[in-house]
């Protein structure tokens, strides 16, 4: 099991304080390196998609993990590997679920051509009779102009 954990093999089958500060340790900057990539990652997909609407209830989220991030980057520099953990594992569950949002999600599978070739069916037999229509109104304003000159 030690050897599972990433801990020293020995006879001993308990974890020692040692050992227990390392892996509380290691976990608490994992979650954090975790929280950071997921937000790097939102942000590469915001910028990729534009005109992409990000909601209150994501920024929220985004929030949250920047703040868990900061305590729990604040607890350790302290020695609180408690609490620590506890805003690394806070932070990284916010950016999961900022990132995995379903209305994020939606956007990824709707992109700008699928609009185009959705609205165009819908648009085309309204918006072209309108603009014969105004364009025969153009002329025969035109030619009106003309006759009182």
């Amino acid at each position: 099991l030690k050897q599972f954990l990433g801990l020293r093999a020995s006879n001993n089958s308990r974890i020692d304080a040692r050992e227990l500060f390392l892996l509380k340790s290691r976990t608490a900057l994992t979650h954090v390196f975790r929280s950071v990539d997921t937000l790097n990652s939102l942000i590469s997909l915001v910028d990729s998609i534009p005109n992409m609407v990000i909601g209150d209830h994501i920024a929220d989220q985004v929030s949250l993990s920047i703040i868990g991030i900061e305590r729990s980057c604040s607890a350790m520099e302290e020695g609180n590997l408690n609490l620590a953990l506890l805003h690394s594992s806070l932070a990284r569950d916010a950016a999961e679920k900022s990132f995995s949002d379903p209305s994020i999600l939606a956007l990824l599978y709707f992109p700008d051509d699928q609009k185009f070739a959705i609205y165009i069916p819908l648009f085309l037999p309204v918006g072209l009779p309108l603009l014969v229509s105004y364009l025969e109104l153009l002329k025969e304003w035109r030619k009106n102009k003309v006759k009182s000159d």
